[in-house]
């Protein structure tokens, strides 16, 4: 077993684990009976929200690129961008949604495989950071709600990304250019994501009583999510233990991680579409 094969079946057994705990732990026709009873119309938006995110997202990516000389029409990175959600979420074992984006890539227009990964692993990088801008932001304000907190947590968070972009400009040179404007893109993606969570609570009818614990909630859950396959079981597990934090029962918090993860796997079998009629990238050198 390589490298490569060991990190794929330890994310698929984590995943594994943590979703028999989760579902150790919940009552399942409770999870049906929740789905039967929401809204169609709230889910539909909140699926709507995702869908931009990922458009958003796709974007993001193309910027990279097109400030690293890497030129591609927006068309044709989004079908690529689809295709790589398919991979992730249902090819387990076999080649990795980014890895098939750079093997793509170098095959049509002969693109180094290190650049093309670099800019993948910046898109990556940054999104991330964004995540954690965001969780300074709202944790700040949750763990001691008072008006001045949201300006403590909005300093906080400004500190963060100047310390985070001159910081990663020592290591890599060339991502201060592409910077600030990949910040905000991975800003807006994850606010878009968490509208698409709140519309699922809302679709639930469930009695919030404050939304900032789940927003909360949901990025820590991105966070944990890179360590299993997919997010499935992590996503859910943090859920599950946060039901208490959420002032909610176990099912009902799992199930809206399950929910979220739920939206994610449809929305990837668009990338199937392009799969199947042999996707071609348009170079676009404007």
């Amino acid at each position: 077993m390589n490298k490569k094969q060991f990190k794929t079946f330890a994310k698929i057994s984590i995943s594994l684990l943590l979703l028999y705990f989760v579902y150790t732990k919940i009552d399942l026709s409770q999870i049906i009976d929740l789905f039967k009873k929401s809204n169609p119309f709230i889910i539909a938006l909140g699926i709507l929200f995702f869908v931009f995110s990922q458009l958003i997202s796709s974007l993001r990516l193309n910027y990279i690129f097109h400030q690293n000389n890497f030129h591609i029409d927006h068309l044709s990175n989004l079908k690529l961008y689809f295709v790589g959600m398919f991979y992730n979420f249902f090819i387990p074992g076999g080649i990795g949604g980014d890895a098939y984006k750079v093997f793509v890539l170098n095959k049509q227009f002969s693109w180094n495989v290190k650049d093309v990964t670099k800019s993948i692993f910046y898109d990556r990088l940054i999104g991330l950071l964004a995540i954690i801008c965001l969780l300074l932001f709202v944790g700040v304000y949750i763990f001691s709600p008072r008006i001045v907190m949201l300006l403590v947590g909005l300093t906080l968070s400004i500190i963060f990304f100047f310390i985070t972009k001159l910081i990663l400009n020592r290591f890599f040179k060339s991502i201060d250019s592409i910077y600030t404007k990949s910040f905000i893109y991975s800003l807006i993606i994850q606010l878009l994501q968490i509208a698409s969570i709140i519309c699922i609570i809302i679709a639930f009818n469930l009695d919030v009583v404050n939304y900032l614990n789940y927003c909360f909630t949901f990025l820590v859950s991105s966070i944990s999510s890179v360590i299993s396959f997919a997010g499935f079981g992590a996503r859910e597990y943090v859920f599950l233990k946060a039901s208490t934090f959420l002032s909610v029962k176990q099912t009902i918090s799992a199930s809206i991680g399950l929910s979220f993860n739920i939206i994610t796997a449809i929305i990837s079998l668009i990338g199937l579409l392009f799969l199947n009629t042999k996707l071609k990238l348009v170079g676009n050198q404007t």
